[in-house]
């Protein structure tokens, strides 16, 4: 349990019962994906996994979108979210403790917007991570003490306006700048390109430094990387794997993975997880033709297809895909002289937004999740072992993995 919850006097032990292999002096880390939180009641958003959460030595998540009030919209900004920063008390009592704000929502209502929702979170002893008083400080790992073990996250967005990034002299969200070429490999002018996408050079060094840092001062290090494609399903762009190796070759344990609003798949490198995409989970998008510029609307639509975001009927705060509304909670436990070990108990979001545990004696959907996620794997061509062990899916390295 960590230091903070043990000052407010949480008892998380006794929720919900762990595998047996659970080590006593092991830390479990609980992620999800992409957190906001925009209606009436908020803390019903975790009425189905709130004692799931509760669980973690440490709970993770992603504070994607702004907390404020009569705030102007950032001029770069193509969706504008923002909901009450009250809302942001139901996340500390589901118990999150730490939650990345490296993300392209944070500044949607500039920089007044992003302080609020900074300092909220912190004042409701949320840590926060990806953000500081100037570059180094947004980059610089915050660390939770759990179990006995320092725990240190690192987090930084490669996605949004470079508006909200912190620089030299000024506050603001640790970005990393990306490379991107497009090759018309078909000799078809006006067809598909493949794309190739590469950290740059002042990136590679920034992350190098920042994951040395960590390591020095921590027992474990978990990154939190904003990336990737989103909308479709399981492909990853390839700076994604190229950054996850370089973030372990300097200390990474773990590799957590958001922004593409749709489950991604699991690799390992070194016998470290890479979670790439651990999807929505509690997000709420209310309207979104209403805060979204039609232009913004069409453009989805246009490159993802049904993959698109829009409007869907029976859903009116989840206008994703249906493959989206599939997400999970991941298990980490992160032990002593041991590499992680990873489960995630399988989720369905349902009409009302709310993220429900799918339990292994519904077989049909247990099965059809178990079947998706192993072909988003396949298809992204990561060679990783898939599982069941009781209301879980276990996910390890196969011996590719583990070099």
């Amino acid at each position: 349990m960590s230091t903070r919850l043990l000052a407010r006097g949480r008892c998380r032990e006794s929720m919900v019962s762990e595998p047996s292999q659970q080590s006593a002096t092991s830390v479990r880390l609980v992620a999800v994906g992409d957190v906001f939180l925009n209606r009436k009641n908020p803390l019903e958003s975790f009425e189905h996994v709130g004692e799931i959460l509760e669980a973690g030595d440490i709970t993770f998540g992603n504070s994607e979108g702004t907390y404020a009030v009569n705030q102007t919209p950032d001029a770069d900004m193509m969706a504008a979210i923002i909901a009450s920063p009250d809302n942001i008390a139901a996340l500390a009592r589901t118990g999150f403790d730490v939650m990345s704000v490296a993300n392209n929502h944070i500044n949607d209502w500039g920089r007044a917007g992003m302080h609020s929702t900074v300092g909220r979170l912190q004042r409701e002893g949320i840590q926060t991570v990806g953000f500081g008083k100037n570059i180094d400080d947004a980059f610089a790992p915050i660390g939770v003490e759990a179990k006995g073990h320092r725990v240190a996250f690192v987090a930084a967005s490669m996605i949004g306006s470079w508006n909200a990034a912190a620089t030299a002299d000024r506050d603001g969200v640790a970005m990393l700048e990306v490379s991107t070429q497009y090759h018309d490999v078909h000799k078809q002018p006006g067809s598909p390109p493949h794309v190739r996408s590469q950290l740059t050079e002042p990136a590679i060094a920034r992350v190098a430094k920042s994951f040395e840092a960590a390591k020095r001062t921590a027992d474990f290090v978990v990154a939190s990387f904003h990336w990737g494609v989103h909308c479709f399903p399981a492909s990853l762009a390839e700076y994604e794997r190229s950054l996850a190796r370089l973030a372990i070759d300097h200390g990474a344990d773990v590799v957590l993975g958001h922004h593409q609003h749709i489950l991604k798949g699991v690799d390992f490198y070194k016998g470290k997880p890479i979670l790439h995409g651990l999807g929505n989970f509690a997000f709420d998008l209310v309207d979104i033709e209403k805060i979204a510029s039609p232009a913004a609307v069409r453009e989805t639509i246009e490159i993802y297809g049904e993959y698109g975001i829009f409007s869907r009927e029976g859903y009116p705060t989840v206008p994703f895909h249906e493959e989206s509304r599939m997400t999970v909670v991941a298990h980490i436990e992160l032990a002593p002289g041991t590499d992680p070990v990873v489960e995630l108990t399988p989720c369905m979001i349902h009409t009302n937004g709310q993220p429900r545990p799918i339990p292994a004696s519904d077989t049909s959907s247990f099965a059809s999740f178990m079947a998706y996620l192993k072909r988003i794997h396949w298809l992204a061509n990561l060679d990783t072992e898939i599982g069941q062990r009781g209301d879980r899916i276990f996910v390890r390295a196969t011996l590719r993995g583990q070099a």
